[in-house]
C-alpha cells in the first residue's frame, strides 16, 4: 500500500476540539488539519480502490478500467471544493475513458449543508443527472442550500415532484451513512480523500499528484 502525505484535510470536529485544546497555547487554529492516511486494514495486498468502493455509488468510466479512483467528498467542504476545481475537472477531461471514477460521500457533521446535499445528490442519481448535479453541488458560485437544489434540479431537467418527495423522504440518509461506516472502516477521517488502485491520497493535492499516480498505474 502507497500513501501519499498531504497538506489540505478537512477533520472530525473531536479531533478538531482535542487538538484545539492542545495547540490553542501556540497559537494555533483548530481548522484543518493535515494527516497521513492509514494503510487499510487488510494489509499489503489489498486493493484500496476496490476496497473502497461500492456498486450502488455513482460512477463513470468503463467498470473494467486498469486504474479506479474512488474519491470520499463534502459538498461543503472548502478543500473539496478546491480540488474539483483544480483536480477533478482536469482529470475527467484528461483521462475520460481510460480510468474508472467512483464518488462516496462523506458529510462532516459540522458542516450543515453537506448532509443535505449529498442526499439531494443522490436522489439527482435517482433520476439519472447526478454528475451535472455534482458538478453544480461542488462548481457553481451559487452555493449550496434548500432552494439551491431546487434550482439545480431544475436546471438539469429533474421531474420536480419525484426529486421534492425523495427530499421529503430523506430516502438515501442510508446510503450515506453507509459510505461513512466504509470510510471509517478504510481509516479515512478527513476530506477530501482518495483511492487510486492501491494507492492512497489525503486531501487537495495538487493535480500532478494525481496525474502522476494514474500514470504509473496506467503503466505509462
Amino acid at each position: 500500500m502507497k500513501n501519499i502525505n498531504l497538506s489540505d484535510t478537512e477533520r472530525w470536529p473531536i479531533r478538531q476540539i482535542i487538538l484545539g485544546i492542545l495547540l490553542f497555547a501556540a497559537g494555533f487554529g483548530a481548522g484543518y488539519i493535515a494527516r497521513d492516511m492509514p494503510t487499510l486494514g487488510g494489509g499489503g495486498g489489498s486493493d484500496a480502490a476496490n476496497s473502497a468502493s461500492a456498486e450502488d455509488d455513482p460512477a463513470w468510466g468503463p467498470e473494467n478500467a486498469k486504474v479506479t479512483v474512488v474519491a470520499f467528498g463534502d459538498f461543503e467542504c472548502p478543500y473539496c471544493r478546491q480540488w474539483y476545481a483544480n483536480v477533478y475537472v482536469r482529470l475527467a477531461a484528461d483521462y475520460g475513458q481510460k480510468i474508472r471514477f467512483i464518488h462516496r460521500d462523506y458529510p462532516l457533521s459540522f458542516h450543515a449543508n453537506a448532509k443535505p446535499a449529498a442526499i439531494a445528490a443522490n436522489c439527482a442519481n435517482a433520476q439519472g443527472h447526478y454528475w451535472e448535479f455534482f458538478k453544480l453541488l461542488y462548481g457553481d458560485p451559487r452555493g449550496l442550500g434548500p432552494q439551491m437544489y431546487q434550482t439545480y434540479a431544475q436546471e438539469v431537467g429533474m421531474d420536480m415532484s419525484a426529486f421534492g418527495n425523495c427530499i421529503a423522504g430523506n430516502q438515501y440518509a442510508s446510503e450515506i451513512d453507509a459510505d461513512m461506516r466504509d470510510a471509517e472502516r478504510l481509516g479515512v477521517s478527513g476530506v477530501p480523500a482518495f483511492f487510486i488502485n492501491e494507492r492512497v491520497i489525503s486531501g487537495a493535492q495538487p493535480y500532478e499528484v494525481f496525474r502522476q499516480a494514474i500514470d504509473e498505474e496506467l503503466g505509462g
